[in-house]
C-alpha cells in the first residue's frame, strides 16, 4: 500500500505522531535525542515502523522522517511549552548512572542474535536461551562441556550506549559549580557547550576506550570479540 492523496498523508501523520508520543513517553527520550535511537535507516527506524505494521506502507519512512526532524528542530529551537520543557528536564528524562546507559533506548534482544551467537559458539539454536531480552542476556548450553551467560549488542546500539554515555558525563559535569572568587560561582553548564563537549569526548572515547568502560559497567562479564558487527561478552 503507498501514501498517496492528501488524506492519506494526514492519516499516516496524525497515526506516526501518535506512535512517536507514546514511544517518546515510553522510553523517556528528549524530542532532540530521538534521531539517536530512530536514526533514519537504521535498524532501529526500522524495527519502530515494523513492529506497527507500517513497514509494508510505502512513504511512510519519509513520513517518520520528517516527524523526528520536526521533534527536533522545535526543541532546539525553543518552539515547545513550558510545562512540555519542565517534562523533558524531569529527571524521568535523564540517565542516573552509567549502568543505565547500558538500556535507555535500547530495544529488547531479537532473534538475530540467537543466531550470531549460534554461529559464534558452534551450536545450535536448541542450546541458546533467553535469560533477559531487556538486558539481551543469554545463556549458551554445554559450550565447552560449561554452561555460561553472554551479552550481546549490535554495533548501532554500541553506538547508541556510547552517546548515552556523552549525556550522562554532560548532566553529571552541568551540576558542578566554579568558584570563581570568594562567594560568586558560576555553574559549569554555563560554560560547556554541549556539542564541542561531545566532540571532545568522541576523540577520547576509541572503540577500545568504549569497550572497556561497558565491560566495567557490566561487572561479572568479559569482553570476548566482536562477530559480524555484533559485540560479545561472557561470564
Amino acid at each position: 500500500m503507498s501514501i498517496n492523496s492528501r488524506e492519506d498523508v494526514n492519516k499516516y501523520y496524525q497515526i506516526l505522531n501518535e506512535l512517536v508520543d507514546e514511544y517518546t513517553e515510553e522510553n523517556k527520550i528528549r524530542p532532540s535525542n530521538l534521531k539517536r535511537y530512530l536514526k533514519p535507516g537504521s535498524e532501529g527506524f526500522n524495527r519502530f515502523l515494523d513492529k506497527n505494521k507500517l513497514s509494508d506502507i510505502k512513504r511512510a519512512d519519509v513520513i517518520l522522517k520528517d516527524i523526528l526532524d520536526d521533534r527536533e528542530a522545535m526543541e532546539k529551537d525553543g518552539v515547545v511549552t513550558f510545562e512540555s520543557f519542565k517534562f523533558f528536564e524531569s529527571s524521568e528524562f535523564k540517565i542516573h548512572s552509567m549502568k543505565e546507559c547500558l538500556y535507555k533506548g535500547i530495544e529488547k534482544s531479537t532473534q538475530k542474535m540467537e543466531k550470531v551467537l549460534a554461529d559464534y559458539f558452534d551450536t545450535n539454536l536448541g542450546h541458546i536461551d533467553s535469560v533477559d531480552s531487556d538486558k539481551h542476556i543469554f545463556k549458551i548450553s554445554d559450550w565447552e562441556k560449561e554452561d555460561c551467560n553472554v551479552i550481546i549488542y549490535s554495533k548501532e546500539e554500541i553506538n547508541i550506549i556510547k552517546y548515552n554515555i556523552f549525556d550522562h558525563l554532560y548532566d553529571e559535569i552541568s551540576k558542578s559549580k566554579f568558584e570563581i572568587v570568594t562567594g560568586i560561582s558560576i555553574e559549569l553548564s554555563r560554560l560547556i557547550d554541549k556539542d564541542v563537549f561531545e566532540s571532545k569526548l568522541s576523540d577520547i572515547f576509541t572503540e577500545e576506550k568504549l569497550i572497556k568502560t561497558i565491560t566495567d559497567c557490566l561487572g561479572d562479564y568479559e569482553f570476548e570479540k566482536e562477530s559480524n558487527d555484533f559485540f560479545i561478552w561472557v561470564s
